[in-house]
């Protein structure tokens, strides 16, 4: 009887050490998930090129992708992107920020292989259901549950040749609040 008590007191002080330990940690953790990070590149509505190596952020890890991220806020107006100019491959995707994917889509997809979307709230879209400005009327319109979120944009460079083209791509990507909301 008195090993059956040892081992029961012994699982319930192991078991109490595991939980004071994750409960420490957890502050280290927390600021290591993708909207903090993406917080820290910088300014909303504005496309963040990862660098291919930076120790502890946000990274474009393979060698022949890039990828560049945009955070946006549509509370009071609808987002805008577009981008211009030729890739040889590029996908857009659309998380909030507990890194949930929402919409994605690809040049294959896009109409023309070109990227031109509005993100707007369920309130904005049923404005737009009763009038879209001409300005959007060849644009995708996603509706994005939430107010805030992060697009990620990526391109392939199948070769160093690429290279250039694909930054240019890259910089000509735009993120911002649209005036027609």
């Amino acid at each position: 009887m008195g090993r059956l008590i040892y081992v029961v007191l012994a699982g319930v002080a192991g078991a109490a050490l595991l939980h004071i330990i994750i409960i420490l940690a957890i502050p280290a953790y927390a600021e290591r998930d993708a909207w903090t990070k993406i917080n820290a590149l910088g300014p909303t509505e504005f496309f963040h090129i990862l660098p291919k190596d930076r120790p502890g952020g946000l990274t474009s890890a393979n060698p022949f992708v890039r990828t560049a991220v945009c955070r946006f806020d549509i509370a009071d107006r609808p987002a805008r992107i577009t981008a211009s100019g030729l890739a040889y491959y590029w996908s857009l995707a659309i998380f909030d920020p507990g890194a949930n994917e929402i919409y994605s889509m690809n040049d294959r997809t896009a109409t023309e292989g070109k990227l031109d979307i509005a993100v707007v709230t369920p309130l904005q879209m049923i404005g737009y259901r009763k009038s879209l400005p001409d300005t959007l009327v060849d644009s995708v319109l996603i509706e994005f549950p939430g107010t805030t979120g992060y697009l990620v944009l990526r391109t392939i460079t199948p070769d160093e040749s690429w290279e250039l083209i694909v930054r240019e791509f890259l910089s000509s990507a735009e993120c911002q609040s649209t005036d027609n909301g």
